[in-house]
């Protein structure tokens, strides 16, 4: 077959029928539904990454209060950095497991009911990049959410502010992402999304009640 003669690509052309790879990437997601189910994992993972770096900000201003912050800020960044770093891997890892077994069992459904074999088709490639698709964004949301809720920090680290000052930064930051990430969700619902971020906003800060209260208690 000739270059001429060849097929033209199952995704990715656009109406001039150009190629493009993020043509290709949102054809293969809408194909298999895989959009609906990144746009999920991307809110409830970056949720999930938002609230415990919160924690870890938080004891680390409260042990600020008795310990140099010198020590305290360095241990605090680290497991900040290292909790972002399990995330990815560990969403990227379960995610795709998880997804891979799920859309096997599907795909082995529909090639039962087709009474074909299905493993050339265009449904194969879309289930193929939809699970990859999906186990980045599921590693990648929390992993981000971290690194950003703790960017002030940064600043201290080159002495452009206060090394306690970054990390009180940090945690207005992370409540700020949180009450973004509602109003996404509101978006995405239809709804209020000034409802939806004030609830995200409320759960911060209830979690930041709780560690001052468990704070005052273990004195």
């Amino acid at each position: 077959m000739s270059d001429d003669e060849k097929e033209p690509p199952l995704f990715g052309l656009d109406e001039n029928g150009n190629f493009s790879i993020i043509t290709s990437i949102r054809q293969q997601l809408e194909l298999t539904e895989g959009l609906k189910i990144a746009r999920r994992y991307m809110a409830m993972n970056a949720f999930d990454g938002i609230l415990p770096v919160i924690g870890i900000l938080m004891g680390g201003i409260i042990s600020a209060l008795v310990q140099p912050i010198e020590l305290v800020f360095g241990t605090t960044f680290l497991a900040a950095i290292g909790s972002s770093i399990a995330m990815f891997v560990s969403g990227i890892a379960s995610s795709y497991l998880t997804e891979l077994a799920e859309r096997r069992r599907e795909f082995r459904a529909l090639e039962r009911a087709m009474l074909s074999d299905m493993s050339g088709s265009a449904y194969a490639m879309a289930t193929k990049t939809t699970t990859r698709v999906v186990s980045l964004i599921n590693g990648a949301s929390p992993a981000a959410a971290v690194i950003i809720t703790i960017a002030p920090m940064t600043l201290a680290i080159v002495g452009a502010i206060p090394l306690l000052d970054s990390m009180y930064l940090s945690v207005v930051a992370g409540v700020g992402l949180l009450f973004g990430l509602g109003v996404f969700l509101g978006k995405v619902s239809g709804e209020g999304k000034l409802i939806y971020g004030v609830k995200t906003l409320a759960t911060g800060l209830v979690l930041i009640l709780i560690m001052w209260l468990i704070s005052w208690f273990t004195g």
